[in-house]
């Protein structure tokens, strides 16, 4: 079993506040426009705060919907951001610039 549970994602959307708030937690993150598209997938320590950030830049508008799987308890940053870009080229997000890991610090060798 890899790092989240079995079964579909559960969704949010923050402006109507229909559906289960995510909570802040490790996980995975989607965002849907309105039209069903997949627009952007993300990994974070907190979904709350990053969608709470998204919100505020705009990435996140009015329409679109958020889908979040937590992660287990054995996951890594690593673990999930290897997991984040296998999706991001299975799905090829328009709003993903890069592969994925962005912003995040390169370890020294």
């Amino acid at each position: 079993m890899g790092i989240y549970g079995p079964g579909r994602p559960m969704k949010f959307d923050p402006f109507s506040g229909a559906g289960r708030k995510p909570p802040s937690r490790p996980g995975e993150y989607r965002m849907r426009s309105a039209s069903g598209a997949i627009t952007y997938i993300g990994e974070t320590n907190s979904i709350n705060r990053r969608m709470h950030e998204h919100m505020r830049t705009g990435k996140l508008a009015p329409g679109c919907t958020l889908e979040y799987q937590l992660a287990d308890g054995r996951s890594s940053s690593r673990t999930r951001r290897i997991h984040e870009r296998a999706k991001i080229e299975q799905h090829n997000p328009l709003l993903n610039r890069s592969g994925g890991g962005e912003g995040r610090i390169a370890k020294k060798r």
